[in-house]
């Protein structure tokens, strides 16, 4: 009977990379062995060499095996127990970083959380390199960072890479969370880390499906609401530029003149003869997508 063992290495301070291996290992687990349920604040993938075992995350369960592996995400639930009999063996990495969000959109764990990989010992060697790297300095950091990217490879043979779509659905996603929070002081960087992407590849998301950067693209939703409210409302333009979400009613003047050519005044006067009040019908209104 094999004994139980546990191998495990933990880094002692996470570096400043744009993919960050955070923990590794393999082990052995004895009768009913678990974490959870709790929450990390990165990501975790584990590889079932052999037994069996169940996992819980979010409000999916699974019994699982060996040949199959699961990802946990930062900030989801989590549980996961060896069985009674023939508990399993099985590899792990904690990782983190900008770039994981989107190299894990082209891996198998797109469709879900729980995948049999059709790497098999492959990937099982892949990240036991990685654990083979360990250290603590920035060189073995890096190491190992490569090692995790090689080992993600391994996962996206079975799921085409497709990049263009993951950059658009974090699009989407940075467009709802704009089009809920733009009367709040918020920026790019709250947007980014709403939908756990790096600023770079949000712009390069928001470029390729709108054709524009994030800021903009906040803008545009600002200035919107400031042209239904100038329309369907006698709120003072001030008031106007603080319901709409700038905090400068003089900044918002000169970026509505420069937009439109006119003053909000001078905008609402034009259509509406300085009578705009509650219950006039709004002009039709572009999307965010287009220039004001």
């Amino acid at each position: 009977m094999t004994r139980d063992f546990k191998h495990s290495f933990k880094t002692a301070q996470r570096p400043e990379l744009s993919l960050a291996v955070y923990n590794a290992g393999f082990q052995k687990c004895p009768p009913l062995y678990g974490w959870g349920p709790g929450i990390r604040d990165h990501y975790l993938i584990h590889y079932i060499l052999s037994g069996r075992g169940t996992c819980r995350i979010g409000e999916g369960q699974w019994e699982l095996q060996a040949g199959d592996a699961f990802l946990v995400r930062p900030e989801q639930t989590a549980h996961y127990q060896a069985a009674a009999e023939d508990p399993w063996e099985y590899y792990w990495v904690g990782f983190a970083g900008p770039s994981a969000p989107l190299l894990l959109s082209a891996t198998v764990f797109a469709a879900g959380p729980v995948a049999r990989p059709k790497a098999g010992d492959r990937l099982r060697q892949a990240l036991l390199e990685i654990y083979k790297a360990r250290g603590s300095g920035y060189s073995s950091a890096v190491r190992m960072a490569g090692y995790l990217q090689a080992a993600l490879g391994l996962l996206m043979e079975e799921e085409p890479a497709r990049p263009e779509e993951a950059l658009a659905d974090y699009a989407r996603r940075g467009a709802q969370f704009i089009q809920r929070n733009y009367s709040r002081p918020i920026g790019v960087e709250e947007v980014a880390r709403e939908v756990r992407l790096s600023r770079s590849h949000l712009y390069r998301a928001f470029q390729a499906v709108y054709g524009c950067s994030p800021s903009e693209y906040l803008t545009r939703c600002r200035l919107q609401r400031a042209r239904q409210l100038l329309a369907s409302t006698a709120l003072p333009v001030g008031a106007v530029a603080a319901s709409a979400g700038f905090e400068d009613p003089l900044y918002f003047s000169r970026l509505f003149r420069r937009r439109t050519g006119q003053s909000p005044s001078a905008w609402r006067e034009a259509r509406f003869g300085g009578g705009a009040a509650t219950g006039l019908t709004p002009p039709a209104e572009s999307p965010p997508d287009s220039p004001l």
